[in-house]
């Protein structure tokens, strides 16, 4: 049994992430909900209830009356809890906590004495957010091109067709529009970071990164600042598509059809659209958000696109961008077409210039 600590060389977790067949989180299914290390689950100690009451406890009286109640609350279930991590058998095994404290100790010398391959990681949850702050910082691409274009035109489809791409909205779980979050699970702040640093850990460096452009924030999670100023120094291209084509796009990404068959939309899909819809009372009015809610009620999806996107995503954009420069122009109404194009041009930038004294292959990894 060992713990897994930090020293002068590369970082425990960077190891830790890459080597661990699992990490389990054994905090209250609250806290793992705000946030977690990327790719672990959550295995409880404790419930949320469980969870307060004893802080309650260790608040008021002190750790033994707080240890005394977290025994009771476990001891009926522990041979369920510990049939949880079987399918962990045989495998290396990381536990944590939320500050590597009392609960991860407990659980980690429970299963070393039942013969699992277990280690704890020090400091717990708190350390790996730390961990997580820092090195965004430090695996900021240096050479960034951002995809920039009107709403519809292809630019997530577009990243998805290029190679060494970081998609910010996959990240954040958020299409970063007003209808951004429909059908999707918004990730918290402490979740988008995770993520994000797991996608740029797996990038190469040296090589052009696409990014699609974002404002500050994708949804309710902000950009890391570090990341944001390298996007705004950043080389620009633009994708441009006939409003139609847009048009169609949008259809389709919410009614789950192709392009050319795009369909119906569902239930709970609509319910989402709708509330989108009304909140928009402040720049349409109340009875013109109304004439578009019964076009979403009707089915009629085409000339309601139409009009939000005449009415309010392309003037909203076309202010927002009109200082930019770009180095290209492509047309997206064939996105293979523009994925290649793009690709070509990626390529014709080349690799970023290597850091004095540093191997291609170590700056590569982000060393």
């Amino acid at each position: 049994m060992n713990a897994v600590q930090p020293n002068a060389g590369q970082h425990p977790f960077t190891t830790l992430l890459r080597d661990a067949a699992a990490i389990v989180d054994v905090r209250a299914p609250g806290e793992f909900a705000r946030g977690a290390v990327f790719g672990a689950v959550n295995i409880p100690l404790f419930s949320d209830g469980e969870r307060a009451e004893i802080g309650i406890l260790y608040r008021h009286l002190g750790k033994a009356p707080a240890v005394e109640r977290g025994l009771q609350h476990v001891g009926g279930r522990l041979h369920r809890f510990v049939a949880e991590f079987e399918r962990f058998r045989g495998r290396p095994l990381v536990v944590y906590c939320a500050r590597g404290g009392m609960r991860s100790q407990a659980v980690v010398s429970l299963l070393a004495s039942l013969g699992f391959d277990v280690r704890r990681l020090e400091g717990g949850y708190k350390a790996y957010r730390n961990y997580v702050l820092a090195e965004l910082e430090r695996t900021i691409p240096p050479r960034l091109v951002v995809v920039h274009g009107e709403t519809g035109v292809g630019k997530t489809l577009l990243l998805g067709r290029l190679d060494n791409a970081l998609d910010l909205e996959a990240a954040a779980q958020h299409r970063s529009s007003l209808f951004g979050g429909v059908n999707r699970e918004p990730r918290t702040q402490q979740q988008f970071e995770a993520d994000l640093l797991h996608r740029l850990q797996g990038l190469e460096r040296a090589r052009p990164v696409w990014v699609e452009g974002e404002s500050r924030k994708v949804g309710a999670v902000t950009i890391p600042e570090g990341l944001r100023r390298a996007m705004a120094a950043a080389t620009c291209v633009l994708v441009t598509a006939s409003l139609e084509t847009r048009v169609t796009r949008i259809v389709a990404e919410y009614t789950g059809a192709g392009p050319a068959h795009a369909g119906a939309l569902d239930p709970a899909t609509q319910a989402q659209l709708e509330a989108a819809l009304r909140s928009l009372r402040g720049f349409f009015g109340a009875a013109r958000t109304e004439q578009l809610v019964a076009q979403l009620q009707a089915g009629d999806l085409r000339p309601l696109v139409r009009t939000l996107l005449d009415e309010h995503y392309d003037p909203r954009y076309r202010h927002a961008m009109r200082h930019y420069a770009y180095a290209l122009t492509v047309s997206g109404e064939n996105l293979e077409a523009a994925a290649a194009e793009l690709a070509a041009f990626g390529a014709a930038l080349g690799d970023a210039p290597l850091p004095p004294d540093a191997s291609r292959a170590a700056w590569a990894l982000g060393s």
